[in-house]
């Protein structure tokens, strides 16, 4: 059996569109992964408008006294309508973000093909 690298650093890179259920980022099977950075660029001569949202794709049960859970299939907006100067750039993520084997990043504009969101991610294998 081929065993995962133990940490592993991409750059995924994204034109965004207004389709928000489109995942720039999914965490592999056995990996958990931590988002680093997460920058938006305008690339148009007008101000553009944003969102970057996580996807929870597993349930995550409540702890012992009972907080904590959520619902498996669940979006959660990080940012919603962050409005981009015209030709500037912008870090939409205020730390680090993990993101669970099989969860996911999504992100959309209000204008397709006018942003592009830039992701740093450092991957390490659930061993």
């Amino acid at each position: 059996m081929a065993t995962l690298p133990l940490n592993t650093f991409l750059t995924k890179t994204a034109l965004l569109t207004t389709n928000t259920t489109a995942s720039v980022y999914t965490s592999p099977i056995g990996v958990t992964s931590i988002v680093l950075l997460a920058q938006v660029a305008n690339l148009t001569t007008v101000t553009q408008t944003v969102s970057l949202a996580h996807y929870r794709f597993r349930t995550v049960l409540p702890d012992a006294q009972g907080f904590g859970g959520q619902p498996g299939q669940t979006q959660s907006l990080m940012i919603k309508n962050f409005d981009v100067p015209a030709g500037d750039a912008a870090i939409v993520l205020g730390g680090k973000m993990i993101v669970e084997e099989l969860d996911s990043i999504h992100a959309s504009a209000l204008t397709s093909g006018t942003c592009q969101l830039v992701l740093s991610v450092l991957q390490t294998a659930n061993q």
